[in-house]
């Protein structure tokens, strides 16, 4: 009888376990396509808010996207805060080779600072709104 009630008691445990186990997964994998979707929407944004002809367009995004792909596989690997900065500074310095050749340096400033995170989607349309306005004063005049 007491057998019978240990591996009662083991079976459950497991199986509860394995329940948790199973949400904590299907939790792991929505927040990962939530984040992906973020960041499509966040790279669409900001590509979307630079003068730029269509073919620079897509080459910035498609160098964005493979600059975050490199940025998750860096903090992926569990280093030290020195060695994660060197890899990020190896990183920037390397990856846009190309596209630095492509676009102006201060287009490829904005680039950085909005993979830095220092870019504000709200921030760009009050700047476009204030050029606007500047722009229907000045054909009034």
């Amino acid at each position: 009888m007491k057998t019978l009630l240990i591996s009662i008691f083991c079976s459950v445990l497991f199986i509860s376990n394995g329940f948790s186990q199973a949400a904590e997964e299907k939790q792991r994998l929505k927040y990962e396509a939530d984040m992906e979707n973020k960041k499509k929407e966040y790279i669409n944004d900001f590509v979307g808010s630079l003068k730029v002809d269509d073919f620079q367009k897509e080459i910035i995004k498609q160098q964005m996207e493979s600059y975050f792909e490199e940025y998750k596989k860096i903090n992926l690997l569990g280093l030290r805060e020195f060695e994660h900065k060197a890899y990020v500074q190896k990183l920037d310095d390397t990856h846009f080779v190309d596209l630095k050749a492509m676009i102006t340096a201060e287009q490829m400033g904005q680039v950085m600072n909005a993979l830095k995170g220092k870019w504000s989607h709200g921030e760009e349309k009050k700047k476009k709104k204030k050029e606007k306005k500047r722009k229907k004063k000045k054909n009034k005049s």
